[in-house]
């Protein structure tokens, strides 16, 4: 096990380096502990979590943070977003290793492009043209709160965009900005761990034009306000769709806002789509607590960690020299 570094106070740029890495390193652990789990009908039991978190094999990524990581390599690249470049990117990703665990839909869309189709087409093809309403647009989409600079506004811009070159659905767009804006509200925020959890629901709700995904977000705040902590009655929902997916990460993150460790416990414990919950609320928490909250054997064992931090480091250097030219 690697030495964590003492936990003194950082610097402003020390800080964002630490809330960035733990953005991304954040989306990739959570990925990765939740993957055994993916589609565990009912709760994950606290033993079951524990015997994932004590092996000392190496935890292997899935398409969620394939995904973000493909997102963050073409914001980097271009100095921002370009959907086709984007496009192009993620068939990449999928080309080399279609072996990540991506959705159906996600690997006909991409196989289709693979062979020549335009986005444009495709991904508005999809489910009989209504687009996919899916949560594979919010999982990946951390990079645009970094590359926004934790403005929310702009991470929502840019969510909104990236979300409909694999998902035109109007529920997966909202869920996309959602997630970005939660995650660039987390990476904002001045004291780590200490949230208003109503006051970050206020922020994120705002965002949400669809009534499905407000009406999810409103059902979170009355959870809250219960202490129902462990989602009891199956209300939230933990499915594949946006407007389940995205408001159990935020509930998970609201709930434990100063754990990293406790809210990947919850995220997985819920059962579901465990792998792409915890990586959206590991994200958000990673932005919010940074590297130093997630635990260090977590992240040794977790194949992507190099990556996604220098990633991260891509980010915070682009943030600086904006900065320096300003």
């Amino acid at each position: 096990m690697t030495a964590r570094a003492p936990l003194v106070d950082l610097d402003g740029a020390g800080r964002t380096r630490d809330r960035y890495r733990g953005a991304l390193l954040g989306t990739a652990v959570g990925d990765a502990l939740g993957a055994p789990f993916e589609g565990h009908r009912g709760p994950v039991s606290a033993p079951q979590i524990t015997s994932v978190e004590l092996d000392h094999r190496p935890l292997r990524h899935t398409d969620d943070t394939a995904m973000t990581i493909g997102f963050a390599e073409s914001l980097l690249y271009v100095d921002g977003l370009d959907q086709d470049h984007l496009a192009l990117t993620f068939t990449r990703h999928w080309e080399r290793e279609p072996d990540r665990g991506y959705g159906a839909g996600t690997a006909s869309l991409l196989a289709r492009l693979s062979g020549g189709t335009s986005w444009r087409h495709a991904a508005g093809a999809q489910f009989d043209g209504q687009g996919s309403f899916g949560d594979g647009a919010a999982m990946r989409i951390a990079p645009a709160a970094l590359c926004a600079a934790g403005d929310p506004a702009l991470a929502a811009h840019l969510a909104r965009r990236s979300a409909v070159v694999t998902h035109t659905h109007p529920l997966a767009v909202d869920g996309a900005a959602v997630q970005a804006v939660a995650v660039a509200t987390a990476l904002a925020h001045s004291s780590k761990g200490n949230i208003d959890p109503f006051a970050f629901l206020t922020e994120v709700r705002a965002v949400a034009d669809q009534e499905l995904l407000a009406q999810r977000l409103d059902l979170v705040a009355l959870l809250l306000e219960d202490g129902d902590v462990a989602n009891e009655d199956g209300k939230l929902g933990t499915g594949i769709e946006a407007h389940e997916a995205v408001p159990a990460a935020i509930y998970c993150f609201l709930c434990h806002p100063d754990s990293f460790r406790d809210t990947i416990r919850l995220a997985i414990g819920l059962g579901g789509d465990t792998d792409t919950i915890a990586a959206m609320a590991g994200a958000i928490a990673g932005a919010c607590l940074g590297e130093r909250a997630i635990p260090v054997s977590w992240v040794d064992r977790t194949q992507a960690a190099p990556a996604m931090r220098h990633l991260a480091d891509r980010f915070v250097a682009r943030r600086l020299q904006a900065r320096d030219r300003s």
